[in-house]
């Protein structure tokens, strides 16, 4: 019998534990785990290299966390193996894990959920919990944690921790999902970056309207561009910026479209640039989200970027022909295997640079609005392409164009029917725009490994509810 029936994967603090789920047959196994053989956990080792082998080849692993339904069996730890290549023998040992969360005395899955920014239906998910009983001390696993965080120490309250990084008690609570001032020693806060902070309380208290001209007006225009609108930061209170702040205005039931900044566009202008989004941790990580809530560094750029060897409707050199080198490579069979099916593929955009889709999502946030811009448009930031391992597929049936229609034709299906046999994942796929934030896009490919992309194309689900973030 096989020991395993399902896995999930946990990332915290940039790495990786698997969570392998043994069969409810094996409980009598489990119970008297600590007394098994050394033949026996040799054999259990082997069994998890066979399985993470299988199916998750190209993942660095740091541990392996082995659960009976909701029970926290034992771990092995690999720290900074990739067992695409190698797995050693490690001794199994029961630990508490630090990606863990210890069901306290008053928890339910309900505010265990809002602590951790999650739904108590992706933490059932998330633990293969059939009920929404659980026990003091038990063990469960929860979503990655933001990059930029306090913890609470003895003696704090949100008013200090707020005041300390220049924040007020609502928005840190708006920020963290308080619903009340109780916070507890060892709790994580989210706290936004300074930069992000400085312009959002430079934003000013008065009044003003078209015509007028000054500084304030100036640290105005400066908040609105850090949400990818583009205006020239001149203090000039112009027919761009009112058309700029009408925009904005547009975007909320509350605010009057009057074209003029007072004090609650001032309110709903600095909600937003505070929640815009959140730096990522790791950029370089093969399975780093990169979304409307999640957005790379802005001088980020990948290592080992290469233009891969297959057909592009372009003969010159462009940035956009280049890949990660691991992202390249399996493209390039990809295409092979294309090429033999009798399917003609043509890659068109791959890298782009930050300040390159600066320049796209500005100009049509600006012809547009920002609302609708980013449907369909990525902020800077925000964009699959910076990461290197993002490329968009097109082909001669429809003029060589990013169509929705490329999912009808013949490439188009069969790029959906096999992309994720060579490691990629329809990114934006269709039904899927109310977790993904984006239309759907038949030709957007994104790298994430072998075994992975089986998994999410098996599941029909997108990379983030495959991590537990959607």
């Amino acid at each position: 019998m096989d020991y395993f029936n399902g896995h999930k994967i946990i990332k915290v603090e940039g790495e990786y534990t698997v969570v392998l789920y043994l069969d409810q047959e094996l409980n009598e196994f489990a119970e008297d785990f600590e007394d098994i053989t050394s033949q026996e956990k040799k054999s259990l080792e082997n069994r998890i290299k066979e399985y993470i082998h299988t199916k998750l080849p190209d993942l660095k692993v740091k541990t392996v966390n082995i659960m009976l339904g909701s029970l926290l069996v034992a771990s092995l730890p690999f720290a900074n193996i990739n067992l695409a290549n190698a797995v050693e023998n490690n001794q199994v040992e029961m630990k508490s894990l630090f990606n863990t969360y210890t069901v306290k005395p008053g928890d339910t899955l309900y505010n265990i959920a809002k602590k951790f920014e999650t739904t108590v239906v992706k933490l059932k998910s998330l633990n293969n919990l059939n009920k929404d009983i659980i026990y003091v001390g038990q063990n469960l696993v929860v979503p990655q944690k933001r990059a930029s965080s306090y913890i609470v120490q003895a003696g704090d309250t949100l008013y200090n921790i707020a005041i300390e990084h220049n924040l007020t008690v609502e928005q840190l609570k708006l920020l963290n999902n308080l619903e009340d001032d109780l916070i507890y020693i060892g709790q994580e806060l989210y706290i936004p970056d300074k930069a992000k902070t400085e312009i959002m309380n430079a934003l000013p208290d008065e009044t003003f309207s078209f015509g007028e001209q000054g500084e304030g007006i100036l640290k105005i225009q400066q908040g609105l561009n850090s949400l990818g609108y583009s205006i020239i930061e001149d203090g000039i209170y112009g027919a761009t910026t009112k058309k700029v702040i009408l925009d904005f205005q547009s975007q909320y039931e509350e605010l009057i479209e009057d074209g003029v900044y007072g004090s609650k566009t001032r309110y709903y202008l600095q909600q937003a640039i505070l929640t815009d989004h959140i730096i990522v941790s790791d950029p370089s990580d093969l399975l780093v989200v990169v979304n409307k809530n999640n957005s790379l560094p802005s001088d980020y750029i990948p290592k080992n970027l290469v233009v891969p060897d297959v057909p592009f409707p372009f003969k010159e050199f462009h940035q956009k022909k280049l890949m990660r080198e691991d992202a390249a490579k399996a493209l390039e069979t990809l295409f092979r295997q294309a090429k033999k099916d009798g399917i003609e593929l043509y890659a068109t955009s791959g890298y782009r640079s930050y300040n390159r889709q600066k320049a796209i999502f500005t100009s049509k946030a600006m012809s547009q609005g920002l609302e609708n811009a980013n449907k369909f448009s990525a902020k800077p930031g925000e964009s699959e392409h910076q990461t290197g391992l993002a490329m968009d597929v097109t082909s001669s049936k429809v003029n060589f164009s990013l169509t929705q229609y490329f999912g009808d034709t013949k490439e188009g299906k069969w790029l959906k029917g096999n992309a994720h046999k060579f490691g990629f994942i329809i990114r934006y796929p269709q039904g899927k725009e109310g977790v993904t934030g984006y239309e759907y896009e038949p030709w957007h490919l994104r790298y994430v490994g072998g075994g992975l992309s089986e998994e999410i194309a098996y599941n029909n689900s997108t990379l983030e509810e495959y991590l537990g973030m959607a």
